[in-house]
């Protein structure tokens, strides 16, 4: 129930955000003031370039007044009967429609002067037949466009919006009111065919960049169609304009796109910097394609030194995302590589550390002649702990504080070891995570720089000379409603325990064992909550140190009793369903199972975490591990916390 609690929660919270974003267009669009007209088209004519029957297209330019006005009428979008045959791909009528028009416009004053022929007029969008031709990938329709855009006289103009005009020689090029050309339009449909056609009719329409500075080129390389690409590239480009068709390749993980690109006469291409000004290696090395990262190495010398102006180098943006196969590349080709820091003269380790890369994390611990990054230091005296401790990685906390050669006790330019920065940085109400976080390092002893105040120092009233005034000390009111519920739990385990006591009162020849197994788990059960309830008793006085104190007591005999408790029943059924061997097998199956996941749940909740002796420390790392992987899921993707 919670949890389809949080999830309505959370559908309310989207749904009121589109509702507010719709309102908000309502009234931008009230704003605006509506066009003085509306085009609109005959329904026969309509009907006939929709339906795509020259025979009906015949008959209509036959009726009375219809010859010249099949040419004029527009839809409501400015498209004409030419525009309509081509999305719907009447490749025939199409052919019809213009020669009835080159009939029309060779009559004396049956058209005005400034007519402009269907093949050259756009729609309200910008679109020629061509765009829409290209865009509905009708490839047949749009050959009979080019071949009688190629029979008009070069001499005519195309008349675009704001008032442009353009030579008819320079239609393959006409960019829409969204910049794109029809080349553009087929890439974006995923036309290949079409797109093939519309490559050879000018050098210039691959390189053209539309209003998302996205090219042809660019377009195809992203979606990885290497024959496409290769057309492309045969074309002689004054200079490639828009986003970088290299990145596009990388981003596309076609090495045989890569290798297009890779000839001498294109090597600047590889200088060229993508959205957030990644080189082309870090880009490589940050999605993860281990092959591209590898023949980039092989191709340039010095890219892997190459800083991006975030100040981060190939190296760091493989371990950032946690890109295994990339790290090794780069390491493998250029070892020195691991030298590298950041601008906040952050190593491989730091970087991994605070992202939380669990993976690289062990892979460099692991070699031993990385040993000398595990306790380095940045520009501000951090560690790789004191990172994935600010950034709250419970998992990669406990790796590190699990090998040996980590010096937990390193203090930052602030005197903070990584446990006085998790109780610097952590809120008044820790979350989960930072709960774990925190656990990982007291479990192992981590020491503190900064000397603890006993608890009776912040109960005395008034304040210190020299004091430093921190966050609040926690009050014993925030704990009243876990004494209750454990109270409450106590008194509930004692009563059940109590009651079972006097529940079995024949024991049938052969099961006295379980008989015995029952008494003595029911026994301890009783006597565990009934200290557990009267400890609790004495927590509500409402004292901070007590209360403290007494959860130390009472969780072990809080998880003692429960652990006692479905021991008990479990005996105690096997008591009372006496020989029925069946049932035997069942109830130790299904009660052996619950019985493992109550220890794993409750072992955790009740461990001694923070005892002193190294034993209890170091046995505690067994279910402190079993709750990390049960709660914290693994961070080595791309998704954000």
């Amino acid at each position: 129930m919670g949890k389809s609690d949080i999830e309505i929660a959370v559908l309310r919270h989207r749904k009121a955000r589109i509702r507010e974003l719709r309102h908000r267009q309502l009234l931008h669009t009230a704003d605006v003031s509506p066009p003085e007209a509306i085009n609109n088209m005959a329904q026969g004519i309509y009907m006939v370039a929709t339906g795509g029957n020259i025979n009906a297209f015949n008959a209509l330019i036959l009726a009375q007044g219809r010859a010249v006005s099949v040419l004029t009428e527009i839809t409501p979008q400015g498209n004409t009967i030419l525009h309509l045959a081509a999305v719907y791909g009447h490749s025939h009528l199409l052919d019809r429609i213009i020669n009835h028009e080159e009939r029309v416009v060779g009559i004396p004053n049956l058209v005005p002067n400034n007519y402009q022929r269907l093949l050259l007029r756009p729609n309200s969008k910008g679109d020629l037949p061509l765009h829409v031709a290209a865009a509905a990938g009708h490839a047949p329709a749009l050959v009979v466009l080019i071949n009688h855009i190629n029979q008009l006289h070069l001499g005519m103009q195309i008349f675009l919006r704001e008032g442009r005009q353009v030579d008819v020689g320079d239609v393959w090029v006409v960019q829409n009111n969204e910049g794109n050309t029809a080349l553009h339009l087929a890439l974006k449909a995923n036309h290949q065919q079409v797109a093939l056609l519309l490559v050879g009719l000018d050098q210039r329409v691959s390189f053209v960049p539309n209003e998302e500075r996205a090219s042809p080129l660019y377009m195809a390389a992203e979606a990885g169609d290497a024959l496409l690409v290769g057309q492309m590239l045969n074309e002689p480009a004054t200079r490639f304009e828009g986003k970088s068709v290299v990145h596009a390749a990388i981003k596309s993980r076609n090495i045989a796109i890569l290798n297009l690109l890779l000839v001498p006469n294109r090597q600047n291409l590889f200088n060229a910097r993508d959205e957030e000004k990644r080189s082309v290696l870090s880009y490589a090395a940050s999605v993860g394609y281990d092959d591209g990262v590898q023949r980039l190495l092989q191709e340039f010398e010095n890219i892997a030194y190459v800083r991006d102006p975030d100040g981060f180098f190939p190296i760091h943006s493989a371990c950032r995302r946690g890109h295994m196969g990339a790290l090794k590349a780069i390491l493998q080709s250029r070892p020195d590589t691991i030298e590298l820091l950041n601008l906040q003269g952050q190593n491989v380790l730091h970087v991994a550390a605070e992202c939380g890369k669990t993976e690289v994390v062990k892979y460099i611990l692991r070699k031993e002649k990385y040993a000398n990054l595990i306790n380095q230091k940045d520009h501000t005296g951090n560690t790789p702990l004191h990172l994935a401790t600010m950034f709250w990685y419970p998992m990669i906390v406990h790796i590190l504080t699990k090998d040996g050669r980590v010096n937990v006790g390193e203090q930052n330019k602030l005197g903070f070891t990584a446990l006085d920065a998790a109780e610097e940085c952590m809120d008044l109400n820790p979350t989960f995570r930072e709960r774990l976080t925190w656990m990982a390092l007291v479990c192992v002893g981590t020491p503190r720089a900064l000397k603890l105040m006993p608890y009776d120092s912040f109960l005395a009233p008034g304040p210190q000379e020299g004091s430093i005034q921190s966050n609040e000390m926690p009050s014993a009111k925030k704990y009243k409603d876990r004494v209750n519920t454990l109270l409450l739990l106590a008194i509930l385990v004692a009563t059940v325990a109590f009651s079972a006591g006097f529940s079995v009162t024949k024991v049938p020849e052969g099961e006295k064992h379980w008989y015995k197994v029952f008494v003595v788990s029911n026994t301890i059960a009783m006597y565990s909550s009934v200290l557990t309830t009267v400890a609790l008793i004495w927590a509500q006085l409402g004292d901070l140190v007590l209360i403290l104190n007494v959860f130390k007591f009472v969780l072990p005999l809080l998880g003692i009793a429960l652990i006692s408790m479905s021991i008990a029943f479990l005996a105690g059924m096997l008591v009372v369903v006496g020989n029925q061997m069946w049932l035997h097998v069942l109830l130790l199956a299904s009660g052996g199972i619950f019985l493992g996941m109550l220890v794993l749940l409750v072992v955790p909740f009740v461990c001694p975490y923070t005892s002193k002796p190294s034993l209890f420390r170091y046995v505690w790392r067994y279910p402190f591990w079993l709750l990390l992987m049960l709660i914290v899921r693994d961070d080595n993707d791309d998704d954000l916390e």
